[in-house]
C-alpha cells in the first residue's frame, strides 16, 4: 500500500512537471511577442486610417509600404514604412536625394550629416551607394503603435527632413 501511494504521488508529481514544463514556454512566447504590437497588416491599416493608400512590396524583412508625406511646407517625401525583422520596430525611411553621378559627395556634407545623427538619434541619416541616394531613418517602437501616434511620427520626420536639407541636399552643398 505505501508503495502504491508512493507510487500515486510520483506520478502526481511527474504529471504536475509536464504540465508546468508546457506552460513555461507559453509563458516566454508571450514576453516574446508583447501586447499592442503590430503586424504588416494592423501596419496597412493604420496607414489607411491615416488617408494613405500605400504601394506595398517586398524586402528581405518582409512587406514594406510606400507613401508620400506631406511636410509641413508641403515637400512631398516618399517613405517607406517597413517592420524589423523582429517586428519590435517599425522603420520610416525617408527618401532624400539622389547624388547625381557627376558630383563628388562633399566631406563636408557628410561630416554635418554625422553630426546631426548625433542630436537626432535614434533618427539618422544613411546612403545607399549603388543607388546614390541619401535617406533619414526613424525607428519607432512598435508596441502600442496608434494612428495618432504614427501621425506624429510622421509630422516629426517630416520636419526633421525640412529642417536638414542644407545637409542632404547636393544642390544646396557649398562648392
Amino acid at each position: 500500500m505505501i508503495a502504491s501511494v508512493i507510487g500515486h504521488r510520483v506520478r502526481s508529481l511527474v504529471v504536475a512537471a509536464a504540465v508546468l514544463m508546457t506552460l513555461v514556454p507559453a509563458t516566454v512566447a508571450q514576453e516574446a511577442s508583447p501586447a499592442g504590437r503590430v503586424d504588416a497588416a494592423g501596419l496597412k491599416a493604420l496607414l489607411n486610417t491615416l488617408g494613405y493608400q500605400p504601394r506595398e512590396s517586398r524586402n528581405e524583412a518582409g512587406v514594406e509600404y510606400e507613401i508620400v508625406l506631406r511636410a509641413a511646407d508641403t515637400r512631398a517625401i516618399t517613405t517607406r514604412v517597413t517592420l524589423s525583422k523582429d517586428a519590435a520596430l517599425v522603420w520610416l525611411v525617408a527618401w532624400l536625394k539622389r547624388v547625381p553621378t557627376n558630383r563628388t559627395i562633399s566631406g563636408n556634407a557628410v561630416l554635418g550629416m554625422l553630426i546631426e545623427n548625433d542630436a537626432i538619434g535614434p533618427t539618422h541619416f544613411s546612403y545607399n551607394e549603388g543607388r546614390r541616394w541619401f535617406f533619414l531613418n526613424k525607428p519607432v517602437v512598435n508596441v502600442d503603435l496608434t494612428a495618432e501616434r504614427l501621425r506624429g511620427e510622421f509630422t516629426h520626420l517630416g520636419a526633421t527632413v525640412s529642417r536638414t536639407e542644407g545637409l542632404w541636399d547636393p544642390d544646396r552643398w557649398k562648392k
